[in-house]
């Protein structure tokens, strides 16, 4: 059995219906759905929850407002096929430049065998100390920009994980 989870985050959105066509499409395919947070509108939030349920989870992030904030958590470690998967933004901010480092030391102790996080805007996936650390990249598309393209990313969990960055176009 392969699970097949589509991750997210920073999307920075006012609606739901401005999620990009092509993303949309990977998430109703997906088994489950991962949004590392700054949704920045309940909106974007709510209509994630109404597609997926309870194969939704999320975490609330630093651009995130209180009425966000009081629905989810900043930090949640869920299981799917006996991997053990943090989930975090950070909440708190604060310069990109050593996100990896705080991620890690935030799941210090809790023995997760991945860690999906936000906040820098770059896709990457890669180990560090046999932990997969994962992160989604932008959300949004943007008309004209110098910044990264938008991206999400795939996992596929079947007793061993593999993970792909899907550039987005539309």
């Amino acid at each position: 059995m392969t699970i097949k989870v589509a991750i997210l985050g920073d999307t920075h959105l006012t609606y739901f219906k401005d999620l990009p066509k092509q993303m949309l499409k990977i998430i109703f395919d997906a088994d489950w759905v991962i949004h590392v947070g700054d949704y920045t509108n309940i909106e974007v939030l709510n209509g994630l929850i109404e597609l997926k349920g309870e194969n939704f989870k999320g975490v609330y992030g630093n651009a995130d407002p209180s009425y966000i904030r009081e629905k989810i958590s900043s930090k949640e470690i869920i299981t799917i096929l006996d991997k053990r998967i943090g989930i975090t933004h950070p909440a708190r901010g604060g310069s990109s430049v050593n996100t990896e480092k705080r991620v890690l030391d935030e799941f210090k102790g809790d023995r997760v065998d991945i860690i999906i996080f936000g906040h820098t805007h770059e896709p990457k996936i890669h180990y560090i100390d046999k932990i997969l650390l994962v992160n989604p990249g932008k959300g949004y598309l943007e008309k004209a920009y110098f910044g990264p393209s938008t991206t999400m990313i795939i996992l596929k969990i079947n007793g061993i994980i593999q993970g792909d960055i899907k550039h987005i176009k539309s």
